[in-house]
């Protein structure tokens, strides 16, 4: 039993493809089905449901399969340990985000990777929430990007950055051109929220009792681009991070409106499965992480203390740390 095969077989539950798990491993799909077959007649029980669409692991090979990835992950993390002693990072990772943070954050940080390792294999994923606490649980993933983090038994969360929520319209609004908008105004106003299963959601009217405001609701979406065109469609507002909306704004396709008494923000953190070791590449891979968000808060503090100067210019600290980060966002 080699170990390669150990790592195809952890491919073809991956992909759910013994096709895709073959291209992965520069190997025919008939040579992925026979890495199987061959730990399957070594383990003398049928690891993979083969007449089922997608792939299923049958109860034993669900078994077979967490104790598989931890095998493959640390020999992959042994292996680039001893390669990297004089040599540059090599090894594979991979990362699973929500759409909003993976398609803000993931392309300007994984140019960024790239650039500085040039030969390292990081592949990325994007899904729900849940989805990306499954991935990381099960080791299928290094480590994930979610908001609202949470540890568990099984997955250690961390505090990566905060993102500041504003109150946004479509630039044609009553309330647009209006400066201090008050409490009072929103009572009356509609309301495009999140599907009531997000936590998002839950945070927002949380915040909207404490304030004292009620709203009417428009629609209900489970992600942020209906959300941005619900807005326009039914005349409404709705209240989004504001590196999710940095294009809009720019374009003048959303504006923010004046509410000084928001105090709304939205936790970004990093899960990672307690029981699994990360390899050299996945450290690295983090460390960049989060040295990029240590960059985007000094920036942040340092806008801040700009503004308390009143000569100063008046830019937000909001958008100046907006400005260091990218623009595209979907999804929760």
């Amino acid at each position: 039993m080699q170990i390669r095969n150990l790592q195809v077989f952890c491919d073809v539950v991956r992909r759910s493809s013994f096709s895709k798990a073959a291209a992965d491993n520069s190997m025919t799909q008939s040579g992925a089905s026979q890495a199987v077959q061959q730990l399957e007649e070594f383990l003398k029980v049928q690891l993979i449901d083969r007449s089922k669409r997608p792939l299923q692991l049958t109860a034993e090979g669900r078994v077979f399969h967490s104790g598989c990835l931890e095998i493959v992950k640390r020999f992959e993390s042994l292996s680039e340990e001893v390669r990297a002693v004089n040599s540059e990072v090599r090894g594979k990772a991979s990362v699973a985000a929500i759409y909003s943070v993976g398609l803000s954050y993931l392309p300007k940080l994984q140019k960024r990777f790239k650039v500085e390792n040039p030969v390292a294999d990081v592949r990325y994923q994007f899904g729900h929430p849940d989805e990306v606490y499954r991935l990381v649980e099960d080791g299928i993933v290094d480590f994930g990007l979610v908001s609202y983090p949470e540890s568990s038994k099984a997955v250690k969360a961390t505090l990566w950055r905060e993102e500041s929520m504003i109150l946004a319209a479509a630039p044609t609004h009553p309330l647009a051109g209006k400066r201090d908008i008050t409490t009072e105004d929103l009572s009356a106003e509609a309301l495009v929220a999140f599907a009531p299963n997000l936590r998002i959601r839950h945070e927002i009217d949380r915040y909207l009792r404490q304030v004292g405001v009620t709203m009417p609701i428009a629609a209900e979406f489970d992600n942020i681009d209906s959300v941005k065109h619900g807005m326009a469609l039914y005349q409404a507002v709705a209240f989004l991070p504001r590196p999710t909306v940095v294009e809009e704004l720019q374009a003048r396709q959303l504006v923010q409106l004046d509410c000084p008494w928001m105090q709304l923000s939205r936790p970004l953190g990093i899960i990672q499965c307690r029981s699994l070791t990360l390899s050299r590449t996945a450290r690295g891979v983090m460390e960049l992480f989060i040295a990029d968000a240590q960059h985007a808060a000094n920036i942040s503090e340092a806008g801040q203390a700009h503004c308390a100067e009143p000569a100063m210019s008046t830019q937000t600290a909001g958008d100046m740390n907006a400005d260091d980060i990218s623009d595209i966002n979907r999804n929760i």
